[in-house]
């Protein structure tokens, strides 16, 4: 399976399209989510979640499945739903828009799994990247 060598969560991203580079903007590393207002079960945030692989020479040209999954300290684990990928060079780059919101405040960590094209066991790839959750308190009103 792939390797991953980067793992990020941004708010946009933009590609040069002389050179193919990219650029990553707004990295995110904790998410503030006011105590009245969190976001319902299901909900997708408005983030872009990068990852970086390498693969071998006999990986190049096979298909496979990646998702990304945010995995909390607490055990609870909220996946993406799985994109099939194939790569003709031995570095590929992709991104998902729509980070699942997490359950609840606590210590996160963005992992991503790949299986073949079929549907075998999933592999977790031992990148990650850390993403804190508050319950933020709101600030107060100002009077004057």
């Amino acid at each position: 399976m792939p390797k991953c060598y980067l793992l990020a969560i941004g708010s946009g991203s933009s590609v040069d399209q002389h050179s193919n580079n990219i650029t990553l903007f707004n990295m995110v590393e904790q998410l503030n989510f006011p105590r009245q207002n969190w976001p319902p079960p299901g909900a997708i945030l408005p983030l872009e979640m990068h990852a970086y692989l390498r693969l071998e020479p006999s990986e190049l040209n096979q298909q496979f499945q990646l998702r990304f999954v945010l995995v909390g300290d607490n055990g609870l684990e909220t996946p993406t739903n799985a994109f099939p990928h194939r790569s003709t060079s031995p570095r590929y780059r992709t991104r998902a828009f729509g980070l699942p919101a997490p359950p609840g405040p606590g210590s996160y960590a963005l992992r991503v799994e790949f299986r073949g094209s079929g549907d075998g066991p999933w592999l977790r790839d031992s990148q990650s990247w850390p993403v804190v959750v508050v319950e933020a308190e709101p600030r107060p009103t100002v009077t004057h």
